[in-house]
């Protein structure tokens, strides 16, 4: 009875034994290599890869790993990373792809007008004009007559007091007399130089022939540029001489037409006139005012602009 029992006893120890050596060689596996590697866990616990999964693991996951939605790569809101603001281009020479910043957009394109108003000065519409520029701070050029400056000297005067540039458009703007010879043209221009600097002390450099470079020849223009004088033509018309005078509407509409035109943004002379009947223009002014500064012009006077450009102005 006591061998039975010390026989069972043995039995049991030895099962003891061999269980223990079985789990001890469960926690070895093989990896890809053939070398042994042992998993474990923070308790001491073995944790068995199993084997499908380690041939899966040599060949890449069975399936895409996605990258979590919740993770931000700091690119999101980052205006290098964004299509529009990097433009790739390939080096000529070397092929290789160099990221720069993008070339200038429409948007930067210099974007200057001048207002340029002939055969004042008048009594009505000057001072009405004048008020006008001084509201919006602007400073435009004034062509003047001779004999509309001998009548109205007091608003030359004020043309030239509020800052605004003057220009010469001859003594009396008729056709026949100032276009009867080479020597006409020339002394109504220094006529009207005359006139002007005995009131305001100064002679003007820049003149405006009546009918601008469609009355005078290369001639005549040659004539002015060795007399020391810079011509100033225009590439807008507002068309405010028109018979009958258009109204206000129309003259804007004049305006944006031709304003759109890209080739003159960066030297936009505009033409307009005061003289008597022209009261259109007075209410015209703002509206072509509003929209130039609603697309981003700037406005100058002609002295401001480099006399190259002047002498050269973009045609339209």
């Amino acid at each position: 009875m006591h061998r039975k029992a010390l026989l069972t006893i043995l039995f049991l120890v030895l099962a003891f034994f061999i269980g223990g050596l079985t789990g001890l060689a469960a926690a070895y596996f093989v990896t890809g290599d053939g070398t042994k590697a042992i998993a474990e866990t923070p308790g001491g616990s073995a944790q068995v890869k199993p084997a499908t999964d380690l041939k899966e693991n040599e060949s890449g996951p069975s399936s895409p790993v996605e990258e979590p939605s919740s993770i931000n790569t700091g690119k999101e809101n980052d205006p290098a990373s964004s299509v529009d603001h990097i433009v790739s281009h390939p080096d000529p020479g070397t092929g290789i792809v160099v990221e720069t910043d993008p070339e200038p957009d429409e948007e930067g394109e210099k974007k200057v007008a001048y207002l340029t108003i002939d055969d004042g000065p008048d009594l009505e519409n000057t001072p009405a004009i004048l008020e006008v520029l001084r509201d919006y701070g602007i400073k435009a050029t004034f062509f003047v007559i001779g004999t509309q400056v001998e009548k109205h000297p007091e608003l030359l005067e004020k043309i030239f007091e509020d800052g605004h540039a003057i220009g010469n458009h001859t003594y009396n703007h008729v056709y026949k007399d100032i276009y009867a010879s080479d020597q006409t043209f020339l002394e109504s221009i220094r006529k009207n130089e005359e006139i002007i600097s005995n009131i305001i002390g100064e002679c003007p450099v820049i003149i405006r022939e009546p009918g601008g470079r469609f009355k005078t020849k290369e001639k005549k223009q040659e004539m002015l540029r060795e007399a020391g004088y810079l011509r100033a033509d225009w590439n807008i018309d507002s068309y405010d001489s028109r018979h009958p005078i258009p109204d206000a509407k129309t003259i804007l509409a004049n305006v944006k037409r031709q304003a759109a035109k890209k080739k003159l943004w960066p030297a936009m002379v505009i033409l307009f006139h005061e003289s008597g009947g022209h009261q259109t223009t007075v209410e015209a002014l703002p509206l072509v005012i509003d929209f130039l500064l609603e697309e981003g012009f700037e406005l100058k006077s002609l002295p401001e602009m480099d006399s190259d450009i002047l002498a050269n102005l973009p045609k339209p």
